[in-house]
């Protein structure tokens, strides 16, 4: 068997590293795990980050104010939102407050009549940088500019409940009886009496006074100059109608005329009306022939006259 000499065994010297491939072992081998996590937290905020710095579309409800012409009233209803189109980074679209939802259309420019708005031209949003308006729905809308003007309006006082039961209503009068109001002038044109708040009869007997009764009116585009109206109610025993006949007719003026007699139809309370007769009654003919009636102090103030038979009187010879 042969044998080798010791001197021909030999071992081959460690190698030390390069700085190279030192760097290389730092940077990818030793804690590599540690430096696989960091690598998927960064690549994740990467992609947070770009994903909220990313465009979107978004559609917003958007309140509308209008700024009009002094002397012109808005006199249709023009809608108070629309639909608008947003695009911005979704960060900023979602710290969009209220105040940042307004859109203000300015018409001071505008002349009477109608108009048709288009409101990517005219409404005024103030949103912050990076977020835009590119479309509203609907694109226009019309508008109905007409002159203000005042007017004064008869009041007409509005009654709830019943009197006492025996007893009825006589008049209802507004103090003042017109109030004055201030609007666009078509809405006035056609304003009929105003309606007071209702007062509540709640069984009364007896005549009284409601103050400070305000004015119910539903057209908002109306302002009440005077809101509040003072109403006297008259209440009395309830009231039948009695007729009478062969009532004398005078004239004055010592006129012939025809004919002599005449029948009467008076309304007024029944304990009244009970002690009057054709003979407490007299028809009384002016110059012109107009008929009048007059009737003793006992029912002067608590009956009307409804009607005379006839209701014309003719001149006659001597």
């Amino acid at each position: 068997m042969p044998y080798q000499d010791v001197d021909e065994i030999t071992s081959e010297p460690t190698r030390t590293p390069s700085g190279v491939e030192r760097i290389f072992r730092r940077v990818f081998i030793e804690d590599w795990t540690l430096k696989l996590l960091s690598l998927v937290i960064t690549v994740t905020l990467w992609l947070v980050v770009t994903a909220q710095n990313r465009p979107l579309t978004t559609h917003a409800n958007v309140q509308l104010n209008f700024i009009r012409p002094q002397s012109l009233e808005i006199s249709n209803d023009p809608p108070k939102t629309v639909d608008v189109t947003l695009v911005g980074s979704r960060n900023k679209l979602d710290r969009l407050s209220a105040p940042d939802l307004i859109a203000t259309i300015d018409l001071t420019d505008q002349r009477p009549g109608e108009r048709m708005i288009r409101l990517s031209e005219r409404a005024q949003l103030s949103l912050p940088n990076g977020v835009r308006a590119t479309a509203f729905s609907p694109t226009a809308i019309p508008v109905q500019l007409e002159p203000v003007i005042e007017k004064q309006v008869p009041v007409e006082p509005k009654i709830g409940g019943k009197p006492a039961d025996g007893y009825e209503i006589y008049s209802t009068t507004a103090n003042p009886g017109a109030v004055n109001v201030r609007g666009p002038a078509g809405h006035l044109s056609v304003l009929g009496k105003l309606p007071t708040e209702t007062i509540w009869l709640a069984g009364q007997k007896e005549d009284f006074t409601a103050a400070n009764v305000a004015i119910d009116i539903s057209d908002v585009k109306v302002d009440v100059l005077d809101p509040a109206v003072n109403v006297q109610v008259v209440i009395g025993e309830q009231r039948i109608e009695k007729t009478f006949s062969n009532v004398p007719v005078v004239n004055q003026s010592g006129m012939n005329f025809t004919p002599r007699l005449a029948t009467v139809t008076i309304l007024g309370p029944a304990s009244v009306l009970e002690r009057l007769n054709s003979d407490g009654l007299k028809v009384v003919l002016n110059d012109a022939l107009q008929p009048r009636v007059d009737v003793p102090s006992v029912a002067q103030g608590t009956v009307v006259l409804k009607s005379i038979t006839p209701s014309k009187f003719n001149k006659s010879a001597k």
